[in-house]
């Protein structure tokens, strides 16, 4: 079941960045984030052009076993960062994002999310991150 889980998100953040050109790309989806939350999902989507934010989202997670995947690509510059808080306010997942990157794995008895944390600096790049309940959680 992890397998599949891992296959899906993967498969999802593939599905979000896509393959286009970027004269294709509106300049009215620059610069906007596209969050799905559900109990138990996350899915945070951006195209950033020289992107300076931070920004909170709390989070409804019921279980500490989580499959976690960032894809970063089309890095040009900036820098910036994501932060998985537990319910105390305890990091238990922080990632920077700063060229182009593929990250996917799972974890467990780390914490269970309450909110997720986003900053960026001048940023210019394509931002994909899932956070899911794995299959092995209660």
């Amino acid at each position: 079941m992890k397998k599949v889980l891992f296959i899906f998100l993967l498969a999802f953040a593939v599905y979000l960045t896509g393959c286009t050109d970027d004269d294709d790309i509106n300049s009215s989806y620059y610069n906007t984030p596209v969050i799905s939350k559900t109990t138990d999902a996350l899915a945070y989507s951006l195209v950033a052009d020289y992107y300076t934010q931070t920004a909170g989202y709390n989070l409804s997670f019921t279980s500490d076993s989580l499959a976690y995947s960032l894809i970063i690509t089309n890095y040009f510059s900036g820098i910036g960062s994501l932060r998985i808080k537990d319910t105390s306010g305890t990091i238990i997942y922080e990632e920077t994002l700063q060229g182009n990157k593929v990250i996917s794995f799972t974890e467990a008895n780390n914490g269970i999310p309450g909110k997720f944390e986003i900053d960026f600096d001048r940023f210019t790049g394509t931002v994909n991150f899932a956070l899911a309940k794995s299959s092995s959680g209660n």
